[in-house]
């Protein structure tokens, strides 16, 4: 059956059509919402275990303890967050660890991430994003250090 043409000479069904493309739209603009928030906490999951794999290395008395603790709370870090990360690559510099008692030294992570985009709440989605974090912890002045 033909749709009954009214006054202005237009078939029926616009406003159906309309609300169907825009329905598809509003669907598409949360979709890309959603993964902009999930990026936004792949970001903070980089930049959280960054400051964990910091904090975790400066209380450590010798530079390869430091660096193992480091590494082990970065990942956890990461873990906790609930975002599977495609490779999680983390550096620690604990050169001033061999400083003097009584003079400061501080120790840095670098954390980078790559996220798979089809984590992001785009399933399909090929590719990954890098992400990159790091941080720097005093290292107590006081506290002995073995070399």
């Amino acid at each position: 059956m033909i749709a009954p043409i009214d006054a202005r000479g237009e078939l029926g069904g616009g406003p159906s059509v309309e609300a169907a493309l825009l329905a598809t739209l509003m669907g598409l603009l949360i979709g890309f919402v959603i993964a902009a928030g999930r990026l936004v906490a792949a970001e903070s999951a980089c930049d959280h275990a960054a400051r964990a794999a910091a904090r975790m290395a400066s209380i450590e008395r010798d530079a390869a303890q430091a660096q193992v603790q480091g590494q082990i709370a970065a990942e956890a870090a990461a873990a906790s967050q609930g975002l599977t990360l495609a490779q999680l690559v983390v550096t620690i510099d604990t050169s001033q660890f061999g400083a003097p008692l009584g003079e400061p030294g501080v120790v840095r992570a670098d954390v980078a991430c790559q996220v798979r985009w089809s984590d992001l709440a785009l399933p399909g989605a090929p590719g990954t994003h890098d992400l990159e974090a790091s941080f720097t912890s005093p290292i107590d002045q006081l506290r002995e250090r073995q070399r």
